[in-house]
């Protein structure tokens, strides 16, 4: 599913301004992420986490800056034309339909793709979550949230997606199903599935990321290795936009 060719660095954005309308929310984000990473963004409420993600999937105004991927520069582009480009999407909350089984849901996400690797992709995808292959007859609606989460990032790499964008997969998951949630995102990653998460819970997100970015009012104020941070200058990042000690954060 993953092309091992493609270029170490596949996504990189330079002074992203974008926001809903005439309202900015992103002002000026700066942001590299090499395939086959994990990356974590993270930040105080109304930070721009989600909105960088509706914005690289192309469901923002993009007011200025560049979104270059594999050296071409999509800002602008269409959800539909981003999709075909290898970029899915899975937003926040389940969206998926629940009076379908996981086995029509499935196919229901397959219906952009016209070829005769449907099938072959349709069983990887089984193969990536047994849970899901499991339980392919159930209605989608009587699932638990977990694994209605599961679906969802299900039905994006059935799209055959060289980047994953994740928003707040944890939201009203009970911590078993967040367990569940995460192991599997884990699990494709390890497979060469590059992931740029949103994601609030920043003890679980610290915990699998390969990389922290931490937003704050639009802007990138930290960009490191999770270990390279604490969790009290993390929370001060979060309250300050400073680390401790210091006159200012890194931008």
């Amino acid at each position: 599913m993953v092309d091992p060719d493609l270029p170490t660095k596949s996504l990189s954005i330079k002074g992203l301004r974008a926001g809903y309308g005439s309202l900015d929310i992103l002002n000026g984000v700066d942001l590299d992420v090499p395939q086959g990473q994990f990356v974590a963004l993270m930040g105080p409420n109304g930070a721009g986490k989600s909105t960088l993600l509706k914005s690289l999937y192309g469901m923002t105004t993009i007011k200025g800056g560049s979104i270059e991927w594999q050296e071409k520069n999509i800002a602008g582009y269409k959800p539909r034309a981003i999709l075909a480009e290898g970029i899915a999407f899975v937003p926040q909350g389940r969206c998926n339909f629940p009076v379908m089984t996981i086995d029509e849901n499935l196919q229901m996400a397959a219906y952009t793709l016209r070829d005769d690797r449907v099938k072959s992709d349709r069983d990887y995808v089984y193969d990536l979550f047994p849970i899901l292959k499991a339980r392919r007859n159930t209605l989608a609606g009587n699932m638990s949230g977990g694994e209605q989460q599961l679906l969802e990032v299900a039905m994006a790499v059935l799209q055959r997606p060289k980047i994953l964008l994740v928003d707040e997969p944890s939201v009203g998951l009970s911590p078993a199903a967040i367990a569940i949630v995460f192991n599997e995102l884990l699990r494709i990653n390890a497979g060469g599935q590059t992931i740029l998460l949103v994601e609030q819970n920043t003890k679980k997100a610290m915990e699998v990321a390969h990389r922290a970015v931490i937003l704050r009012l639009g802007k990138v104020i930290w960009d490191g290795k999770p270990a390279d941070i604490t969790h009290d200058e993390l929370s001060e990042l979060f309250l300050t936009g400073r680390m401790r000690g210091e006159a200012k954060a890194e931008h």
